[in-house]
């Protein structure tokens, strides 16, 4: 069985993109409960934290029923993510899971959990990461698709985001300009 030694060993090990799956692939053959995983998502060193929420995701995109006992602590400590490598994942945690509520394919335990989260919770962390000087682009830019998912229930956010947008376009990378570009004419044309 996986302990959460075993797993803190393993992450702290030469691993690949390989390594992490058969972590995830191991972790959901023997049914092991995420909580381990999870609590190691908030681990003091910044590799096993990243690399432990890394597996979440892997787990996620998987199948993503199974992350359902441990969402609702994801969305309530969302905010609370300390590294941006780790809002990376858990970004792309929370982006499936609305991709798949828009496309009614969610099933509904997370329909459930979402409903009754704390959405300021998650907005607060885009925000914190948006407004980050020097965020990683990938936080940044699935920062900010999540918040356009939350628009309509919160129309401040139509008036908030196009400067925010526009000014993450100045003095950045050509990959973050075109970003904030398509961003600022899709959130101008769909709201």
């Amino acid at each position: 069985m996986i302990t959460k030694d075993y797993l803190i060993r393993e992450l702290l090990s030469d691993l690949s993109s390989v390594g992490l799956n058969s972590i995830a692939d191991r972790i959901i053959q023997e049914v092991i409960p995420l909580e381990d995983l999870l609590e190691l998502n908030f681990h003091s060193d910044r590799r096993i934290s990243f690399r432990s929420a890394w597996v979440m995701e892997k787990i996620a995109y998987r199948d993503i029923t199974l992350i359902a006992p441990v969402f609702p602590q994801i969305l309530e400590r969302y905010n609370t993510l300390h590294n941006p490598s780790l809002a990376r994942h858990y970004n792309k945690i929370l982006l499936l899971v609305f991709e798949m509520k828009v496309n009614n394919t969610l099933p509904q335990e997370l329909i459930t959990i979402l409903e009754n989260a704390d959405r300021e919770k998650i907005i607060e962390g885009c925000f914190k990461w948006i407004l980050m000087p020097k965020c990683p682009v990938a936080a940044l830019v699935w920062s900010i698709e999540i918040l356009m998912y939350h628009i309509e229930s919160h129309p401040w956010l139509k008036e908030e985001l196009p400067p925010i947008i526009q000014k993450l376009s100045l003095n950045t990378t050509s990959g973050q300009k075109n970003y904030c570009s398509k961003a600022y004419k899709r959130l101008m044309k769909n709201h």
